[in-house]
């Protein structure tokens, strides 16, 4: 009997061990993997996943989640602090880096798509001033709705955001189109 005891304990303790080394070899870094294929995903705007900005949809722009959502959107690992300015219906990017320090097609690719990302989820935003050392992008709604349409807010899908959104910063001639409509200070 006791023997029969002391095999049930070790298999049992050997499954244990078993499981455990499971875990910590293939379960763990399988996850910590597709966590920073993801981190490393929602830097570009052309893989961002739409839904990681959806709770910040407002109507209103005097909200301070309208500017969490920025630290959910590329650019968001550049150091800044941010600004609103309700009376003029505008936000305020203050980033310590100069623009030529990131690289020139995800710079303007990132531009548009945080600025579309913006207007479509805050309805009555106006203007987005990106203030980096070197130079200041301002995007008006006017300029992102010239581009992507009028009803900003019915891109929030994951479809028409791909198609409409992502298809379209792909094509270099859109990007560099677009922005040559945002204006600089």
């Amino acid at each position: 009997m006791t023997s029969l005891r002391n095999k049930i304990i070790l298999a049992m303790v050997l499954i244990g061990v078993v499981l455990f080394m499971v875990i910590q070899i293939i379960i763990i870094p399988e996850n910590e993997a597709q966590s920073e294929q993801y981190r490393l995903a929602q830097q570009s705007p052309l893989t961002h996943d739409l839904e990681s900005i959806l709770p910040y949809k407002n109507k209103y722009m005097g909200a301070t989640s309208n500017l969490v959502m920025f630290n959910h959107l590329p650019l968001d690992h550049l150091k800044g602090t941010f600004q609103l300015r309700p009376d003029k219906f505008t936000i305020e990017i203050h980033y310590e880096d100069k623009s030529t320090d990131i690289e020139a097609k995800l710079f303007k690719q990132a531009m548009l798509y945080n600025s579309v990302s913006a207007f479509a989820l805050v309805d009555n935003l106006q203007t987005i001033q990106y203030r980096f050392s070197d130079t200041t992008i301002v995007a008006t709604r006017a300029a992102i709705q010239s581009l992507f349409g009028d009803d900003l807010a019915s891109l929030l899908t994951k479809e028409k955001w791909r198609t409409s959104v992502q298809d379209k910063l792909r094509d270099d001639q859109f990007v560099e189109e677009g922005m040559k409509k945002l204006g600089r200070i």
